[in-house]
């Protein structure tokens, strides 16, 4: 259920609240009491009567709060979890550009991040590419380091120094 759904339900049971402190007999009109045969009941006929459906009022805003709690608390479990699921993969995975040109690497190459990030080659590989300015990279953890993939499908492992 979205939010703005369960604002019209708590209003609804505000409402419904309020109106419940006046008796249901009450509030229908001349015709209305002729037509339900009401006219015709006794004063501890149309006192049970209101008891009834104040009972039935009540019941029924205590299942809508009920419902209002649980969808509340299965959105809340919902947020938590992609929170929780967001940090976890940022602390796995980082999604940025690198600065300025990039032509591969070559054994001590250091990478320079636009979100201010800073990585070095820590294994010896070489792997050259056409020249590219600021490419997307991709540096993710993997068998306890660090790889880094850039748009070629060339790959290095790396180890962050900033």
């Amino acid at each position: 259920m979205k939010r703005p759904l369960l604002g019209v339900l708590v209003v609804g049971i505000l409402a419904t609240s309020a109106a419940a402190q006046e008796k249901f007999t009450e509030r229908l009109t001349v015709e209305e009491r002729k037509l339900a045969g009401l006219d015709q009941l006794t004063p501890e006929q149309l006192a049970a009567l209101d008891a009834l459906v104040k009972r039935d009022r009540e019941s029924g805003e205590k299942r809508v709060r009920e419902e209002v709690t649980r969808e509340v608390k299965a959105q809340a479990k919902v947020e938590v979890k992609k929170e929780e699921e967001e940090k976890q993969l940022a602390e796995t995975r980082v999604l940025s550009r690198i600065v300025g040109r990039y032509d591969g690497w070559e054994g001590t190459t250091v990478f320079k991040l636009e979100n201010g990030q800073v990585w070095r080659q820590a294994s010896p590989d070489v792997h050259y590419v056409k020249s590219l300015e600021s490419p997307a990279v991709l540096i993710e953890k993997v068998y306890g380091g660090w790889r880094l993939y850039d748009q070629n499908g060339g790959w290095v492992r790396v180890v962050r120094v900033k």
